[in-house]
């Protein structure tokens, strides 16, 4: 079973997912900036002299070669270090000389004589600026250290100029970087939040994953634990009744015999109770753990029906109630027999306890809500005291008992029983009570035998 590690801070997390929107998302457009740098070149030729243009060039190349090799550095070292921040800082840093190139280009070429010449380099650094927003803004240090190196040269030789409609350009330029500026920051807390939560669907995923393993232990655990106590106790209940059996049979003549003969009788009583109950827990250990398996096949509604008032008919005598069965025209099912009768046992038992001295009705009926081949429903009616509307969702919890005078044999295992079984079948129960009403369970979705052969 894999185990789940600690869930990792998020200042760390947000880190890697920063660096390895970097290093695997964003790509470095060499084409586009070699031939920017050409233009650029080209355009300075008859500015400044072939020497400036060539150190110009040449301080460009190594700055776009000296990111591109750190970023394949990192890119090598991530699988098996963490460079998250050693990533990020890298490439703030490396954005300077790369944000200069743009700046240096700028001083070079500015000439505050040609109007033209203010057009051509306000759109150059506009490109430059916005176009560094959606790479850069992932870590706002390094979209500054490249953006200012780059604007604030042209900023300069603007105010330095003198003229009235230069400051002014400079003003409107200095408004354009805060507006810029602000959307970074915007598109920077929008890709953190995102960031954030990932962080907090993974921190939900690896919870999920780790309580998913502590239950399925325990779970095991659980279910070990009822086989080997059901083993160990199996054993001296037989070796019990085997007793009481013995104390019938050999009860001594005259008035103690009665007396031995009752005491036996409820101590085979005890037994029994006991040893429903661990058939009980053991039964609910395997369908909680899925262990049991599921033999479909072809039930006869009027047998299992014919069955039920069988067994359960003592009960009912002892009770006072009468039991009715109505057949509708569906008179066989596609079903685990054994869970089925298994389900319906239980609601009429637990009906014939509740019932009060009344009657209850067991019958079938079709619900077209289900689909077809699945609206199989048989319903158990009886006419007792009711359920509360609070205790509703409560019914199928183990271990729950509403009314200790007429709690089952089964310690509020039985219904717990009858969901699970229900669940293999693909089944539903339904259940409609209301105090003085009496209470209805129905199990509905059940397969027909037509269904099964389409």
């Amino acid at each position: 079973m894999k185990v789940s590690t600690p869930n990792q801070s998020f200042e760390l997390f947000e880190a890697r997912a920063l660096a390895r929107h970097v290093l695997f998302d964003l790509s470095f457009p060499i084409l586009g900036t070699a031939l920017i740098l050409a233009l650029n070149a080209w355009q300075l030729h008859d500015k400044v002299s072939n020497v400036a243009i060539a150190a110009w060039l040449l301080f460009a190349v190594a700055s776009v070669l000296a990111r591109e090799l750190f970023l394949r550095h990192m890119k090598r070292r991530q699988p098996h270090t963490d460079v998250s921040k050693t990533t990020l800082l890298g490439q703030a840093i490396l954005s300077i000389p790369i944000g200069a190139v743009s700046g240096a280009f700028a001083w070079m070429y500015f000439d505050a004589s040609h109007a033209m010449n203010l057009v051509i380099l306000s759109t150059y650094m506009t490109v430059i600026v916005v176009g560094a927003v959606v790479p850069l803004s992932v870590y706002l240090p390094g979209f500054f250290m490249l953006v200012l190196p780059a604007y604030v040269p042209y900023l300069l030789r603007l105010m330095l100029s003198g003229g009235t409609d230069h400051l002014v350009v400079a003003g409107i330029n200095v408004l354009f970087l805060v507006v810029v500026f602000n959307y970074a920051r915007q598109a920077n807390q929008m890709l953190r939040e995102a960031v954030r939560l990932r962080y907090e669907n993974q921190n939900l995923i690896d919870d999920l994953a780790l309580r998913k393993g502590e239950a399925e232990k325990a779970l095991l655990t659980k279910g070990l634990f009822l086989a080997g106590v059901s083993h160990d106790l199996k054993q001296p209940i037989r070796a019990i009744a085997h007793y009481a059996s013995f104390l019938r049979h050999h009860a001594p003549p005259g008035s103690a015999s009665e007396v031995v003969t009752q005491t036996a009788d409820k101590i085979e009583s005890a037994v029994s109770a006991v040893h429903g109950q661990i058939s009980h827990l053991l039964e609910l250990s395997k369908l909680e753990s899925g262990a049991v398996p599921v033999s479909l096949a072809s039930v006869e509604l009027d047998d299992l029906f014919a069955h039920a008032r069988e067994l359960l008919a003592s009960l009912a005598q002892e009770r006072g109630v009468q039991l009715r069965f109505a057949l509708g025209h569906r008179r066989q099912a596609w079903a685990d027999q054994r869970m089925l009768e298994s389900i319906v046992i239980n609601f009429i038992s637990n009906a014939i306890k509740h019932a009060q001295g009344s009657r209850v009705y067991i019958g079938t009926r079709l619900r077209t809500a289900y689909p077809e081949g699945q609206q199989l429903c048989i319903e158990v009616r009886d006419s007792g005291r009711g359920i509360a509307a609070y205790q509703l969702p409560l019914l199928f919890d183990a271990y729950r008992t509403f009314d200790d005078r007429v709690a089952s044999e089964s310690h509020g295992l039985g219904l717990a029983i009858s969901r699970a079984q229900a669940t293999y079948l693909g089944c539903d129960i339904d259940v409609r009570s209301e105090p003085g009403r009496g209470s209805t369970f129905t199990l509905c979705g059940i397969c027909t035998l037509s269904s099964s052969q389409t």
